[in-house]
């Protein structure tokens, strides 16, 4: 007896979602002149969400298949209930089994990566595949463009792309490799306000010239402590008096932009 309820309780145990951060209910208030990106502070991976003036939604990556109840967690947190399309940034962040359970539950039509790699998305996800290469843009509204940057396929290469809404634009940037920055620093990027920054481990960062060949006002990092960050890049942030943010840390993050300004709101478990 004492046997059957101890595995009925390691059941309960270890079917509970563990969550890494934990986030009150999240509603943004946006207006139709309004747009925003969330992004996810899961256990492993950068996941975030656009939020378009139109009411529609797009996933930035999706996490790992053991992560997709944590996905959801903080999908429903924030009230999310349609997705229209779903951007790949990296192979590695290909995942069939989530990709098609979003599929289906989102009814998600729109899959977009980079050229490289949209091969293999296509044989994860066969239809509605949208295949991205450096220089091209597409409107995902009438008012937010999306324009690759670089699109590479080497080691610690990705997608790189910027979000423009009126005066405020966005870089996500996948790729760390020498090759990349060169590429960064022949395009046209001090216009940028926010910068997704990589960090495919703790000793690498970008360099100081293209920090301040970007020169963005906001900086963040999918990153549990400030600990464990490079103090080079520490060091250039502070030196450029750029604003630093990281998902381990805050939280849930999102930026909300109308057509004159932006605001970095912060959630976790202690905003209640």
């Amino acid at each position: 007896m004492r046997a059957s309820i101890l595995a009925i309780l390691l059941i309960i145990v270890y079917s509970q979602v563990t969550i890494a951060v934990k986030v009150p209910e999240v509603d943004l208030k946006l207006s139709p002149n309004e747009a925003a990106i969330s992004f996810l502070p899961l256990k492993s991976g950068e996941v975030a969400v656009l939020h378009l003036p139109t009411g529609e939604n797009f996933l930035i990556n999706t996490g790992p298949d053991s992560q997709v109840k944590e996905l959801y967690y903080y999908l429903n947190q924030m009230n999310i209930e349609g997705i229209k399309g779903i951007i790949l940034t990296e192979e590695a962040e290909i995942f069939k089994d989530t990709l098609l359970e979003l599929k289906r539950k989102y009814s998600i039509d729109e899959f977009m990566a980079g050229r490289s790699f949209a091969p293999m998305l296509q044989e994860a996800v066969p239809d509605g595949v949208e295949s991205l290469e450096e220089g091209k843009t597409s409107l995902l509204s009438p008012d937010v463009e999306m324009e690759v940057i670089h699109e590479g396929n080497d080691k610690q290469e990705g997608l790189d792309f910027s979000l423009t809404f009126f005066q405020h634009r966005f870089l996500w940037l996948s790729s760390q490799s020498k090759h990349a920055e060169e590429v960064f620093m022949t395009k046209p990027l001090t216009n940028v306000n926010i910068v997704k920054i990589p960090l495919h481990s703790k000793t690498e960062c970008i360099s100081a010239p293209l920090i301040k060949h970007i020169d963005p006002q906001t900086a963040l990092l999918y990153r549990s402590k400030e600990k464990l960050l490079n103090g080079d890049l520490l060091e250039a942030l502070n030196e450029a008096w750029i604003d630093l943010y990281l998902t381990g840390q805050h939280g849930l993050i999102s930026i909300k932009l109308n057509k004159h300004n932006y605001e970095v709101l912060t959630f976790d478990g202690d905003d209640g």
